[in-house]
């Protein structure tokens, strides 16, 4: 067994270091994820149009409940974005055919158009920092981070119960 040189203690982050540099790292991801180019969309309007164009049912649309469930927002801030994208003519609201108490959500023509060059403009960005990063690192980067964000899933869910 070799020991190790001061310089390889000193190189260690303390828990104090790495629960700092994780905070500042997510606030700086946050930042960052913020500020994807998808041309003249937010970030949450695009989700929303991103949930609705790969979670239609059979009827054509999804329950704003499933959507809101999907999109992990709350029902207040779906509602919100929904009145927002209906009102620029990207969602169109209708009775379920199969429950007519019901109503569903569906992208319209317009919506779909504006998803679809987002969509474009966010893969040309991701596929510069894909290749600035290399693929082997980002293949690596992005099995720690999936697994990092199931952990502080489950801390949170746990901690829900403990509350």
């Amino acid at each position: 067994m070799r020991c190790r040189t001061r310089q390889e203690k000193a190189d260690e982050m303390t828990a104090e270091e790495i629960r700092k540099e994780l905070f500042n790292t997510a606030f700086r991801f946050g930042r960052a994820n913020m500020g994807i180019p998808l041309g003249n969309i937010p970030p949450g309007e695009f989700m929303v149009l991103q949930m609705l164009h790969h979670g239609s049912d059979e009827a054509g649309g999804i329950s704003a409940t499933q959507l809101a469930g999907k999109a992990r927002m709350s029902p207040p801030a779906l509602s919100r974005a929904l009145n927002t994208l209906e009102e620029k003519g990207y969602v169109s609201r209708f009775t379920n055919p199969d429950n007519r108490r019901k109503t569903l959500v569906c992208l319209t023509d317009e919506g779909e158009k504006v998803r679809n060059q987002a969509w474009e403009t966010a893969v040309e960005y991701f596929n510069r920092v894909t290749s600035a990063m290399g693929q082997e690192k980002m293949e690596q980067f992005l099995a720690l981070w999936k697994e990092l964000v199931e952990i502080m899933e489950k801390e949170m869910i746990r901690q829900k119960g403990e509350i």
